[in-house]
């Protein structure tokens, strides 16, 4: 008796905090997403692609199915991506996962895990650093991934989303987590970017057979300052910012001027994307 009373009062507990949430944070429907993202222009005409975090903006009835079909209603025509990175790189015991692009989850948030898995999603072959796009031009956005030898570089979709002058939104994200930074840096032959020795990884093209896949690994040890160049941008009219909840969504329409603005950069200062603590002195 006294067991089940515990476990009622816990579980009254767990609603009563779960409902004082929601009341203390914005609540989101499709149709306020939609009308801020109608606000942000202009829409560029073939892709656009979505680093996105679920709660920063606040409460959003449906979850992250609602972001993505708001999303989708906005940039209606143009191909939707968005990062799908599973990171499946050794363990510390040395196994190596297999990637499965029909399996393996994305770990980099709610909203992407369930826009991959969405029915007409296709996404690239990669271990660490897939993209899942939906429209148009997602067959022409991922090809080839499985045959980089960088995650994000030369020939890699990420190159290919500027080579299509497409959008970039941090739906709620800030702009550590913008992938195009490493484009940016190895357009321009930073001396920090990848680790020594390539990675061994392994993925299946979904032919149950398991394939060796080498790839350079961008050297994380060297700490960034991502999140710092979104003022640097701003001021240069390359980046928009626009309140949504309790978040923000920051809005790049252009990001082959983001991309070129900053190549243009890294080759003036090299370790200008680098926190001051860790350039070399």
């Amino acid at each position: 008796m006294n067991r089940l009373l515990g476990s009622l009062q816990f579980r009254a507990h767990r609603l009563w905090r779960a409902q004082r949430v929601r009341l203390e944070r914005p609540v989101l429907s499709r149709a306020d997403i939609l009308a801020t993202l109608g606000r942000l222009k202009p829409v560029p005409r073939r892709a656009i692609m979505v680093h996105s975090s679920l709660n920063a903006c606040g409460y959003i009835q449906g979850g992250a199915r609602t972001v993505i079909a708001a999303l989708r209603d906005w940039c209606a025509g143009c191909t939707l991506a968005m990062p799908s990175h599973s990171y499946c790189y050794p363990r510390t015991d040395g196994a190596c996962p297999v990637f499965d692009a029909s399996r393996s989850p994305s770990v980099i948030g709610a909203i992407s895990d369930t826009f991959w898995r969405m029915p007409g999603a296709r996404r690239s072959l990669h271990p660490t650093h897939s993209i899942a796009c939906i429209g148009p031009d997602a067959e022409a956005l991922i090809a080839g991934h499985d045959l980089c030898d960088t995650p994000c570089g030369h020939g890699t979709p990420y190159e290919r989303l500027l080579e299509m002058d497409g959008g970039v939104l941090m739906f709620g994200a800030s702009m550590d987590a913008y992938t195009l930074f490493h484009t940016a840096e190895d357009a321009a032959c930073v001396p920090y970017l990848y680790e020594p020795v390539p990675y061994q990884l392994k993925l299946t093209r979904g032919d149950h057979a398991v394939y060796d896949f080498t790839m350079r690994r961008q050297d994380m040890r060297v700490r960034r300052r991502f999140a710092g160049t979104a003022e640097w941008l701003q001021t240069r009219g390359l980046l928009r910012p626009q309140s949504c909840g309790r978040g923000e969504l920051l809005w790049m329409p252009h990001a082959a001027a983001v991309h070129s603005a900053l190549v243009q950069t890294l080759k003036e200062d090299p370790w200008f994307l680098v926190a001051a603590e860790a350039r070399p002195h």
